[in-house]
């Protein structure tokens, strides 16, 4: 069962967690996916916006000069 006021607490955290870890380089940026992947499957749904992780996780891959893995790999 989705718990859809954990997530409406959450995701805001989650994503300013997300913005914080872009400035700090690609091991931030990894623990910030872990934590929300966790977040979400505690929750039971991840949200529509996932990508938005994916896609910081890639760019921030991509400046460390790593391949980034996908979001459930992690």
């Amino acid at each position: 069962m989705i718990d859809y006021e954990r997530m409406q607490r959450s995701g805001p955290k989650l994503k300013a967690q997300l913005t914080r870890a872009k400035k700090q380089g690609y091991t931030a940026v990894l623990a910030a996916c872990k934590n929300a992947i966790a977040e979400w499957n505690q929750v039971g749904a991840w949200p529509d916006n996932w990508s938005l992780w994916q896609r910081t996780l890639d760019d921030a891959a991509f400046s460390a000069g790593i391949i980034p893995p996908p979001l459930t790999d992690i």
